[in-house]
């Protein structure tokens, strides 16, 4: 069951704001943002338990008849299979005909070339991709898997994405916060699936969620609107325009982002744990000007975590289990 939490008088919901005092200023400085999940660590031990997170999104054993799975891990994604694969088991989420939502991330990388393994070695048929953006567009061409570009209405029957954050419990995830221009897209596709999947490190999965969440606004009156989230949140979080070059200043300096439809990008950088993501995403959609934002708040939802000491995969549905491979 969700938990809730009382956003507006939550006693520790106290940071600190200068976006108005410092719109005028030229200072140049680093955005203060929490590291995405794709600048972490690369390290090959961090990249198999990213791989069995991708794995396990994709595929699950029988119990009674494993499998023996092999793969050398070399630079970052490349892997082989071993020859001992048992054909007998079945798929966690995928089932042949189905239509996929291919997300973006380290693990969703992963998880886009199993795919398409799953798919040249006659696991699986007539799958048809729907990339979230250009990067996963790409990827799923490479791997061989058939895509489709999203259309309103269109039905999804499943979809994997990495998050950078997610709140313990309730599953609400942030995601976007390195250079996402595909957000609305993105959230489209997230919000109208059957079925989905984030994936995310242990050290993503946090009680108290902290960090930015990217805003998307219209470029035109943007200035109004970064001062009604100000207002909003006032005291309690800094709000910074994306810049397409480099840092520029909390107003994005000369030549800030602008994606395909004409947005700018607003980072809402919370310096200490928001109490309840889920009431910070009604907050900024009440706002004129906001077009989209990175909170993913859905139900049924299912987090698979990579950890150390394997795979744990948590539904926030209620009296759901929390399994643990």
């Amino acid at each position: 069951m969700a938990i809730t939490h009382s956003f507006i008088s939550h006693p520790n919901f106290r940071l600190h704001t200068h976006f108005t005092h410092h719109r005028f200023t030229t200072t140049t400085r680093s955005r203060p943002n929490s590291i995405s999940l794709t600048t972490c660590s690369s390290s090959n031990h961090t990249n198999v338990s990213l791989f069995e997170a991708a794995k396990h999104t994709v595929f699950r054993l029988i119990p009674s008849k494993p499998f023996l799975f092999e793969f050398a891990l070399q630079f970052e994604i490349p892997f082989e299979f071993s020859s001992n694969w048992n054909t007998s088991s079945v798929d966690t989420y995928l089932q042949s005909g189905m239509v996929v939502g291919l997300g973006s991330g380290v693990a969703s990388s992963f998880a886009i070339e199993y795919l398409g393994h799953k798919l040249r070695v006659g696991l699986l048929n007539d799958i048809i991709g729907i990339p979230t953006c250009v990067g996963s567009e790409s990827e799923a061409e490479k791997a061989g898997v058939p895509l489709l570009q999203y259309q309103d209405n269109l039905q999804i029957d499943f979809t994997f994405n990495d998050a950078d954050i997610m709140e313990e419990v309730t599953l609400n995830a942030i995601i976007g916060r390195q250079g996402e221009e595909y957000l609305i897209k993105k959230k489209k596709i997230l919000d109208v699936t059957k079925n989905l999947v984030l994936m995310v490190r242990e050290n993503q999965y946090k009680s108290g969620v902290e960090g930015s969440i990217p805003v998307l606004i219209n470029s035109v009156g943007w200035l109004d609107t970064a001062e009604e989230i100000d207002d909003l949140f006032v005291g309690d979080a800094e709000v910074w325009r994306r810049a397409s070059i480099g840092h520029a200043g909390p107003t994005g300096g000369e030549f800030p982002l602008v994606t395909r439809e004409g947005h700018n990008i607003l980072d809402v950088i919370f310096t200490s744990p928001i109490p309840n993501l889920a009431e910070v995403a009604k907050l900024l959609d009440n706002i004129n000007g906001v077009a989209c934002h990175g909170i993913i708040t859905k139900t049924p939802c299912r987090a698979v975590i990579a950890k150390e000491s394997g795979i744990c995969i948590i539904d926030n549905s209620v009296n759901s289990d929390v399994i643990s491979l």
